[in-house]
């Protein structure tokens, strides 16, 4: 009944505005109602089955917390472009996969699509790139002009052992999310800035004194520089909350009040 409101409103909406505004405002109009009862059908049973058998942040929610985070899968992938590089295509299993992923670290938020970042390039391994006459090998990374770039094997590697503390998937999204927060669009500015500062001057510290080499949880890559700790940080703060809270209980709060989220204590609270 629901979708049948929709479509009728749709569809006398989109006449009227033909007349008024002439049809290519209303195909528009059409096109967006189009996407709206896209993300209300149910997700194929068989990728909530996948979700519920290899994504284990969603197979430990609740029903109800399930139904919005398929929600807030489907609203994610709704305007993304899937790049395949050394490989045939992008199935739609790694899709929804790669918009888990996201949704995970933004569940905390209200729905984020992470909308600057509108391509996602898949490579099937490690890929190399070009610079300053030599070659690098990465497994990600993130660039400010919009992509998100993957090695679908070590994407795989992050969630097939869920608490070794490496996580490539949400590695590159935390840096997307940073750069989004900062990036003037629909979706600027939702980190809240005191929670922000907070987690800033309270990182800082453990930042310094894996920088020097000195003993720490996260591992050293986390001294490369603020933005790579983040990133260290959401890794283990999804994979080994309950060490992360142990070891590094401010840090750990910190984080807490960033990310709207708890997961030693299992509570995955999405804003609404």
């Amino acid at each position: 009944m629901e979708i049948f409101a929709v479509v009728l409103i749709a569809f006398l909406f989109g006449i009227c505005s033909s007349l008024y505004w002439g049809t290519s405002s209303s195909a528009a109009i059409l096109r967006r109602v189009d996407a709206t009862l896209r993300m209300m059908k149910p997700l194929k049973p068989a990728y909530r089955n996948l979700l519920n058998r290899y994504f284990p942040y969603y197979a430990k929610l609740e029903p109800a917390k399930k139904r919005e985070f398929e929600k807030r899968l489907k609203y994610f992938l709704l305007k993304k472009e899937f790049i395949p590089r050394n490989m045939k295509l992008v199935t739609g299993e790694m899709k929804l996969l790669i918009g888990a992923c996201a949704v995970q670290l933004t569940f905390g938020f209200k729905p984020l699509k992470l909308a600057h970042f509108n391509k996602i390039v898949l490579y099937p391994r490690e890929y190399y790139r070009q610079k300053s006459r030599r070659r690098y090998k990465f497994k990600g990374e993130v660039s400010t002009e919009g992509t998100i770039v993957l090695s679908w094997e070590d994407f795989l590697k992050g969630y097939s052992i869920s608490d070794d503390g490496f996580n490539l998937g949400l590695h590159e999204m935390a840096h997307a999310l940073r750069l989004e927060d900062a990036i003037m669009n629909d979706e600027y500015a939702f980190l809240e800035v005191k929670d922000l500062h907070h987690w800033n001057r309270v990182a800082s510290k453990e930042f310094y004194r894996v920088k020097n080499g000195e003993s720490s949880f996260l591992r050293a890559y986390a001294g490369t520089n603020m933005e790579e700790f983040f990133a260290v940080c959401v890794e283990q703060f999804f994979e080994q909350p309950c060490d992360f809270r142990s070891t590094l209980p401010v840090l750990y709060k910190a984080t807490v009040r960033l990310l709207r989220q708890d997961p030693c204590e299992g509570k995955y609270s999405p804003a609404v």
